[in-house]
């Protein structure tokens, strides 16, 4: 079974429904319906997701297009390249046009690979009109949604200003790094201090900006002589957000005009 129309024909028939139910249903003649089972024409394309939604199912499988999702499960090992794939495949509707054979999942799956070889290669698709869009790299894939104020307000929000002025510390980046690579581990400051090679109240300094940012934890522990602190990671969750954002400053700060797949 090659043909939309073939498909149709089938979905009815298991269905239970007649052509002239089906023509009712989607407000069109049975002769229409009949035309497209013996493929002598088409549906037309605004028509399409009533058929689909008809027969419970989907576009892509009128025209015999499995998804990533139905050609296999999501694990938890494997889920972000899945849905990092899924991007590509959904992006890949934007880029083709009538004079591309290729089927969409082998596009995404060519177009992935071929970011993925080649560090610089981006891909982007946005709207002039609304300013919202799709973007993704080597790294990452991500959907920017604007709001009528949301750049007005982010270019005014001190909170985001500290967190970037907080990374842009030597120290802190460098306590922060250490951490992250040892997250099972405790340390207390001077621990820190001796295995960053910095100095002590550099040290404290770096942690107070993390825990600031909910990075780390603190607990005090009562030795006797005093209060110690110890610290250890905390929040591992967010250091996807801190990937993210690092991943993208640095593609800001090395910019360059090297796009596959760019649409406004």
């Amino acid at each position: 079974m090659n043909s939309i129309g073939e498909r149709i024909a089938q979905l009815r028939k298991n269905s239970g429904f007649t052509q002239e139910v089906l023509a009712n249903t989607l407000g069109v003649s049975p002769q229409t319906v009949s035309k497209w089972e013996t493929g002598t024409t088409m549906p037309d394309i605004l028509l399409l997701p009533m058929i689909a939604d008809v027969f419970g199912t989907t576009i892509d499988a009128l025209f015999g297009i499995k998804s990533p999702s139905e050609e296999r499960k999501y694990s938890k090992n494997t889920f972000h390249e899945d849905l990092y794939k899924r991007f590509f495949y959904e992006m890949a509707c934007f880029w083709q046009d009538g004079s591309d054979k290729i089927p969409r999942e082998e596009r995404a799956e060519e177009s992935c690979r071929y970011i993925i070889a080649n560090p610089d290669v981006q891909t982007m698709v946005q709207s002039n009109l609304t300013g919202n869009g799709v973007y993704a790299n080597k790294d990452l894939a991500l959907i920017f949604r604007r709001e009528e104020s949301t750049i007005r307000d982010l270019l005014d929000d001190d909170t985001a200003w500290t967190v970037l002025k907080r990374f842009a510390d030597g120290e802190t980046r460098a306590v922060f790094k250490f951490i992250v690579c040892n997250t099972e581990r405790s340390f207390t400051s001077s621990l820190i201090a001796a295995k960053c090679g910095i100095d002590v109240a550099l040290a404290e300094r770096a942690l107070e900006n993390l825990l600031r940012m909910s990075l780390v934890s603190r607990n005090d522990v009562d030795t006797g002589d005093g209060i110690l602190y110890v610290y250890r990671a905390w929040g591992t969750h967010k250091l996807l957000l801190v990937y993210s954002m690092l991943s993208i400053a640095s593609r800001l700060g090395n910019y360059r005009e090297m796009y596959r797949g760019f649409l406004n």
